[in-house]
């Protein structure tokens, strides 16, 4: 007879997520790149879905007025000098992922880094004719701003919802990416297609199976939150249920209960959750 998995309580999760915040406090951008670094992927403001957490969860202050000030500046200046990756690219949240994972993420979208990587999207109706439209032109002009964009594609009087979900679209199936701010529009970006920007990255995808990329990411994220259920992983990265099992294996995760439901948890982990 086999062993039943461990169960993993509610308590031990949270003594841990305690735990690694105190692990890190950051003060400066080069803190904040710290963190990303260590955990590989993290929300870029506030924590969220997954249990991921955001940098404002180890900022060494409690002004939020001032946790917005810094987290703002940081992002601008770790994305566009290239030491971190930032985009809505995990549950369409502003997010980080870390230079040396990226290539794992990038694996995952399902591009090649050739230029036409977005027909596929669109014709499977993973991507709307107007994301691919707008990232047609990026491609063909190079560099855009958010406000030059929006001139061309929103009408006047339109509220331009339907842009920023396109921008979203793209950035979250590592189609462009940010490469600086732009100077006519408050909260704009410059945006460029991701594989003229981040080359490395896209050279070193294409050493990674789906599979590789998966365990790799699905490694990280529970060394980050310590355990995790299945259907709260598969719902974080939009992964099936196959993809899901296929880098588990690859992980080395192993089964358990948490918070009643199937979920997994990394080989030695479990010593952490025992009762104190």
């Amino acid at each position: 007879m086999s062993a039943r998995p461990p169960v993993v309580l509610a308590a031990a999760l949270a003594r841990r997520r305690r735990a690694l915040f105190r692990a890190h406090r950051v003060r400066t951008a080069r803190d904040a790149l710290r963190f990303i670094d260590a955990l590989g992927f993290c929300y870029a403001f506030t924590g969220g879905p997954g249990g991921l957490p955001g940098v404002f969860d180890v900022l060494a202050t409690r002004s939020t007025d001032r946790m917005w000030t810094l987290a703002w500046r940081w992002k601008d200046e770790l994305a566009t000098r290239r030491r971190a990756y930032y985009g809505k690219v995990i549950r369409r949240k502003p997010s980080y992922v870390s230079l040396p994972l990226l290539p794992a993420f990038y694996a995952l979208s399902g591009n090649l880094g050739e230029p036409d990587d977005h027909l596929q999207a669109y014709r499977e109706g993973r991507l709307s004719l107007l994301a691919r439209t707008i990232y047609e032109r990026i491609l063909a002009e190079g560099p855009a701003s958010t406000w030059t964009l929006r001139r061309a594609f929103v009408a006047r009087g339109e509220r331009g919802g339907r842009f920023h979900r396109a921008l979203d679209e793209l950035q979250e199936r590592f189609l462009i990416a940010k490469v600086r701010e732009e100077d006519e529009w408050r909260y704009g970006f410059v945006w460029d297609a991701f594989h003229r920007w981040m080359p490395d990255a896209v050279a070193a995808a294409a050493d990674l199976s789906a599979d590789a990329a998966a365990g790799r990411v699905l490694a990280g994220y529970l060394r980050i939150v310590g355990a995790a259920r299945a259907e709260d992983v598969r719902a974080l990265f939009g992964w099936p249920p196959g993809l899901l099992a296929r880098a588990a294996s690859r992980a080395g995760a192993v089964e358990a209960r948490v918070g009643g439901r199937p979920g997994l948890l990394l080989p030695g982990a479990w010593e952490e959750f025992q009762p104190h």
